[in-house]
Order: structure tokens, then C-alpha cells, then sequence
């Protein structure tokens, strides 16, 4: 089974998601996919941990749902802060969730899907765009319904709803890693915080990632494509044409106006 087949079938129905024991004192970290996810666990977890955070090490201090099994989440040390992509889900009991250009999104995703094998690889950008745009990729919807899911139940979740912005992490990152830290009622010192965020940087996640190749994340994976790509915002307009630009935009117009992306 290829890999990414594995895990879509995880997606789809393990225990892991569907079943997993979630307590009072969990921090969800969520997104839709693609969207600094990542980044900010390596930024976050060497903020909290104090300690680099790398590809063999940051499902220890921020975990996958996906990727690890249930004795593997109950036996990490609380409070939890643990990664999701799914819609609203009401037992999370606090919530931190990353919102990213869809055009940017879009682009990132189609380059995810051909790092790691499986039956969304190799396709046109235009057949990509179909499966995309109809929520046909993962279990995680369109980027708009995940995004309207958590937005509409917001005030239903007991401990508390913090939403980013990707790009405001990007022009200020330490501001923004100030809110998630006091959102999270942790104090850490102005050292932690600037070393985090010099560890964190795409530069140094991306010499990791050559290092690390053995990394049990990237088993499988097509090694002649980078996970760590620019980390930048409008790489869509490198790649999209007018008429899929029309239709990403046509499709989620809604919350690119209220994010401010057009």
C-alpha cells in the first residue's frame, strides 16, 4: 500500500481519529491542510520545549493524530497540544486554528500529493484543481467548509478559539507566536522566543530536512521533492492560469474577502 493510500485510510475511519480520548486540558492545533501547520510546531514546540525541534523529534512534543497510536498520545506529558486537519469537531475543548490563501494552499497541497505517493500523484494541475475544489482529496473537506465549520461553532468551544492568519505569522512572527503563547497561558522569556523563532526559520527546517532524510516522516516519500518548500505567500501566481485562478477564487470567495486575500 502506498503511503499515502495508508494514511487516507486512516483519514477515512481509524480509532485514532474517530475515538481519540481527549481531556479537559487538550489544545488542538488545526488547520486545513498545507497551511503552516508544520511551521508552527517546530516554532511553538522549541518555544515550549525549549529544545530544537526537528523531523525525528516533533511528534514527541506536538503530535499527528494520524500518526500515532492511542498509547502514544496518553503517554505525552499534559496539558496536550496535538495537530489536526478535520472539520469541527466538539470535543476538542480549545482550539487553535491556521487560516492560509487558498491559492497558496492549492499549490502547496498539489506539491504534498506528489512528494508522497499515492492515487493523488501525478496529476495535471488541472485534474488536481477538480479533485481540490470538490473536497475529493483527504477527509478534510474544501478549504472553504473546514474553515466554515470552525468558524460557526467557534462559541461552543469551552476553553477558548484562536484563529491565525499564515501570512500575519510570516510578516510577524514573533508578535504572532506571543498571542499563541499567552492564548495558551505560557510565559516564556524573550530568549525563548527569538531562538524559537531563528530555529523555526525555513532556512534551517529546510537544512534539517536534507539531513534528516532517514526520518521516519519521510519513509517513502520522493526524495527529489522538498516537504520544506519557500514558505511564502503568491507562489500561486507562478503556477496557476487565469481560468483555475478564476475558479479557486470563484469557489471561496467568501472567506478570501474575510481574510483579506482579495
Amino acid at each position: 500500500m502506498q503511503l499515502y493510500d495508508k494514511y487516507r485510510r486512516i483519514f477515512r475511519g481509524h480509532p485514532i481519529r474517530n475515538h481519540l480520548r481527549v481531556h479537559k486540558d487538550d489544545t488542538f492545533l488545526v488547520s486545513y491542510p498545507r497551511s503552516g501547520n508544520t511551521w508552527i510546531r517546530f516554532l511553538l514546540g522549541t518555544a515550549i520545549s525549549g529544545k530544537g525541534i526537528d523531523w525525528h523529534n516533533f511528534e514527541t512534543v506536538i503530535p499527528d493524530i494520524y500518526r500515532n497510536t492511542h498509547q502514544q498520545l496518553e503517554a505525552l506529558p499534559r496539558p496536550r497540544i496535538i495537530k489536526s486537519h478535520h472539520s469541527y469537531d466538539k470535543r476538542y475543548p480549545k482550539v487553535i486554528y491556521i487560516v492560509r490563501d487558498v491559492r497558496d494552499v492549492f499549490i502547496s497541497y498539489y506539491n504534498f500529493h506528489n512528494k508522497f505517493p499515492g492515487r493523488n500523484s501525478n496529476l495535471t494541475i488541472e485534474d488536481y484543481l477538480e479533485r481540490f475544489l470538490t473536497g475529493e482529496l483527504d477527509d478534510f473537506g474544501t478549504w472553504s467548509s473546514n474553515i466554515a465549520s470552525w468558524i460557526n461553532n467557534q462559541n461552543k468551544i469551552e476553553n477558548g478559539f484562536l484563529i491565525l492568519r499564515f501570512e500575519d505569522l510570516l510578516s510577524n512572527t514573533r508578535a504572532e507566536l506571543v498571542r499563541i503563547l499567552e492564548f495558551l497561558g505560557l510565559d516564556k522569556t524573550n530568549d525563548d522566543i527569538d531562538n524559537a523563532i531563528k530555529w523555526a526559520s525555513f532556512g534551517n527546517m529546510r537544512r534539517l530536512e536534507n539531513e534528516q532524510q532517514n526520518a521516519s516522516f519521510f519513509r517513502q516519500a520522493n526524495k527529489n521533492l522538498k516537504f520544506t518548500n519557500k514558505g511564502k505567500k503568491g507562489g500561486w501566481r507562478e503556477a496557476l492560469s487565469e481560468e483555475q485562478l478564476s475558479r479557486l477564487v470563484k469557489a471561496n470567495d467568501k472567506y478570501l474577502k474575510q481574510f483579506k486575500y482579495i
